[in-house]
């Protein structure tokens, strides 16, 4: 017991600097996109991940001590200007609206359940509920954002050309075998709980 209190205990340590380094990063983010923006006539920035094309002629850079030129070309362009959203993507913001509530909600429910394992209540059917909430929401709303991903780079792919260059799909954001590993935990721990009540029963 003392172990798992211990693990409890870790977990709101990391849980709490991970949303500290979070926030801070997209503090600096934004205040750093702002700031570019300003200087550029208040335009919003974009960046692109691009692959050259059989098209590109390479440029060429040259070394100041061997002289040697070596071919270059971009793996990411960033672009001023503002790219009107599609349909797809005013869709899944509006999706967003509804699921951000059910995430925060579902973080409290994980800052619950350590609180409760904490004070030594560990397999119970509420330790349960609060897993699945928190485990599902946050799912839920990663599909999302994975989704308004998708739809930004195709919605990219119809409104911007650059010659000699096609935009590359940078992939899916989140670590989702982390979360599906976390889901199946859950659900041990949901059997877990199952045969405790039952064996309780037996007894």
């Amino acid at each position: 017991m003392k172990k798992i209190k211990i693990l409890a205990l870790l977990a709101v340590v990391m849980f709490i600097v991970q949303d500290l380094t979070d926030m801070t990063r997209g503090f600096s983010d934004g205040w750093r996109d702002a700031k570019e923006g300003t200087e550029f006539g208040g335009m919003p920035s974009t960046l692109f991940v691009v692959r050259p094309t059989e098209a590109l002629v390479p440029d060429t850079l040259q070394g100041r001590v061997s002289g040697v030129k070596v071919p270059f070309w971009a793996t990411q362009v960033e672009a001023q200007g503002k790219v009107d959203p599609s349909v797809a993507m005013k869709v899944t913001m509006l999706v967003l609206i509804p699921v951000a509530p059910l995430m925060f909600y579902g973080i409290y429910c994980l800052i619950r359940l350590i609180v409760s394992v904490v004070r030594g209540s560990v397999f119970t059917r509420k330790n349960v509920r609060r897993m699945r909430f928190f485990v599902y929401s946050i799912m839920l709303a990663g599909v999302v954002a994975e989704l308004f991903g998708w739809f930004s780079y195709q919605n990219a792919v119809e409104h911007v050309l650059l010659p000699g260059y096609e935009l590359v799909y940078s992939g899916l954001k989140y670590e989702w075998v982390a979360y599906f590993l976390l889901a199946l935990f859950t659900e041990i721990f949901a059997i877990g709980v199952k045969l405790k009540e039952e064996q309780d029963l037996t007894i």
